[in-house]
């Protein structure tokens, strides 16, 4: 009896491990089978990535009405900055005045490229989440596939993992391809200005702190040159009619203002953001090689020593990518200055031919004109872009933007 009794004791234990094992393969088949079921209904309701000529279609069918209204009230900004005091304790003055069209600028800037670049930046976020997520469970699963055995009914074998492990890499190289759609749309919107990029210079452009900076500004460009086309047709219309022409040419002039806007803001940004985050970090980088250099020099025993020139070579690697970053902004910065100069140019012949003009055919040549101007700011305000010359300082790269965002 007491033998049966303990035969049916190890039976007991041997079905509740059994069980207990089955119950756990169950739930992970329950798990994945549900992520599956949550992905495969994100991926209904979240296309593929927008193509670029879809994209562009869709935000320059929709610059005009956005815009419309809002450069006919720059245009009354524009006249009262003509007769307004330089300060007032009493009424408006040209300081009032520009704070008010800044805050239009803004407006508009949201309005003609704010979806546009906000697809942009959502579509990569979304394929990098995707593609970590999935990299986290690869990992997993080759920590699980170590003590899982050959075969088995019950557990999860080797060959199983190997399998799922496939199956998240072939789902993150889907996922790269359509990162490489993401970069070839941005690749054409630049063209779209006459600026040539290679795929490493966007995946620069992509890593960089100012990247949505400078995709912003020229996705402008190329709606302003849209806008400008369609003053230009009502120009036409006008026939001949010098009041209706010059009403026209104020609104192409806020157009100008605005381009000098968008680039001082850029100014600014690396001026008082970026260069300063950036300094920082040379700075603080510095400091700690010296402080590590002087502990390693101190130190008798060799593994310690040997810990501290580790810790060296990674942060002189940093200080290497934080003086190049640096040095990219700089440069970066200087063009944007270079064009805004053109820019200005520009701005003051418009102020001045606004004034002075006494032909509607005058302001529409001069305004054809600046079509030029357009094309000539958006190739030399986009910084040179050289491409990472390894992996290493592409995820430092990454690291510092991080830091200084």
């Amino acid at each position: 009896m007491r033998y049966l009794t303990l035969g049916i004791v190890f039976v007991s234990l041997a079905h509740a491990d059994w069980g207990s094992t089955l119950l756990q393969k169950s739930a992970e088949l329950y798990d994945e089978t549900r992520e599956k079921t949550i992905q495969i209904y994100e991926d209904t309701l979240d296309t593929k990535p927008v193509t670029h000529d879809a994209l562009r279609k869709e935000r320059l069918s929709k610059a005009w009405d956005s815009a419309l209204d809002e450069l006919k009230e720059g245009t009354h900004y524009i006249d009262e900055l003509k007769t307004a005091p330089d300060s007032a304790w009493i009424g408006r003055d040209k300081e009032a005045i520009h704070e008010d069209m800044d805050a239009l600028f803004d407006r508009i800037i949201q309005g003609l490229v704010g979806g546009d670049l906000g697809e942009y930046k959502r579509q990569m976020a979304k394929l990098r989440k995707q593609i970590d997520a999935n990299k986290e469970k690869i990992l997993t699963y080759r920590e699980k596939r170590i003590g899982a055995p050959e075969s088995s009914t019950i557990y999860t074998t080797k060959s199983e993992y190997d399998e799922k492990i496939k199956a998240l890499q072939d789902e993150n190289r889907v996922f790269a391809n359509d990162m490489r759609i993401v970069k070839e749309n941005l690749q054409k919107s630049f063209d779209d200005i006459g600026v040539k990029l290679s795929m490493d210079q966007i995946d620069v452009l992509l890593t960089r702190v100012d990247g949505d900076d400078i995709i912003q500004i020229s996705l402008m460009m190329d709606t302003l040159k849209y806008i400008t086309n369609q003053i230009l047709h009502l120009m036409q219309e006008s026939h001949e009619e010098l009041k209706q022409a010059k009403r026209y040419y104020g609104m192409h002039e806020v157009l100008l203002e605005l381009v000098v806007y968008i680039q001082q803001k850029y100014i600014d940004k690396c001026n008082n953001v970026y260069l300063v985050k950036i300094q920082k970090i040379i700075n603080d980088s510095r400091s700690m090689i010296e402080e590590t250099k002087r502990l390693q020099a101190h130190e008798d025993d060799p593994k310690r020593i040997m810990v501290y020139a580790h810790n060296i070579e990674a942060l002189e690697m940093t200080q290497k990518a934080a003086l190049r970053y640096r040095e990219d902004l700089v440069r970066s910065r200087d063009k944007m200055i270079e064009a805004q100069k053109v820019a200005k140019a520009n701005l003051k012949v418009s102020k001045n031919t606004y004034e002075t003009v006494s032909l509607s055919a005058d302001l529409y040549d001069l305004m054809s004109e600046s079509q030029q101007m357009f094309a000539k700011i958006s190739k030399i305000q986009v910084p040179d872009i050289v491409p990472f010359e390894n992996l290493q300082i592409k995820e430092k790269y990454k690291e510092l933007t991080d830091k200084i965002e």
